[in-house]
């Protein structure tokens, strides 16, 4: 029977010819490329491209600052108006009234200029369960589009669908008034 015996610090040389022979070819291959031009760099008979910097500006005047003041309080039309959170929870907790004004209460989860982002966020909405629409409203010459829910007829089916959304990182704002509903 024979008996195999293993080797032991013979393989080393190996590496060390293969790591040569390739960083040979390497150098070989660049310098043969640099010979004939092919490696990007500074040639004499090329034009110089202009960095920018001796130029004049292509705006002639610049634009003017845009205001930091924000609207967001007039952009929402007078009739409705958002109910303090407090409200809400003190509002909810109360016992249900035998007859109120149906679809008194309406959330609003977010309102924007591009139909993607609210189509974005409805969809969201609506993988938690949730019933919403896009209202699309014009205000200041400017096109909104913004993502309610509802209406409720009472404050504590806001609140548990304002949770619901909150649970999962999302703000919202419950609003209420006649004309709240959303279309």
């Amino acid at each position: 029977m024979a008996r195999r015996q293993a080797r032991r610090g013979g393989g080393g040389g190996n590496g060390l010819l293969s790591f040569m022979l390739g960083l040979v070819c390497g150098l070989g291959l660049a310098s043969f490329a640099w010979w004939n031009g092919w490696l990007p760099g500074a040639q004499p008979d090329q034009a110089v491209v202009p960095d920018g910097r001796n130029e004049p500006p292509i705006a002639d005047s610049p634009a003017p600052a845009r205001s930091r003041q924000f609207d967001f309080f007039t952009v929402l039309p007078e009739m409705e108006t958002v109910v303090p959170q407090r409200e809400i929870e003190e509002r909810a907790r109360e016992p249900e009234p035998a007859a109120g004004r149906p679809g008194n209460y309406v959330i609003q989860a977010g309102s924007f200029r591009a139909l993607n982002d609210a189509e974005a966020l409805r969809a969201q909405v609506t993988l938690l369960g949730l019933n919403a629409q896009i209202q699309t409203v014009t205000v200041n010459e400017g096109t909104w589009h913004r993502v309610r829910l509802g209406p409720y007829d009472s404050a504590r089916e806001a609140d548990n669908a304002r949770r619901r959304l909150a649970d999962n990182g999302l703000e919202a704002m419950v609003m209420s008034g006649q004309g709240s509903g959303a279309n």
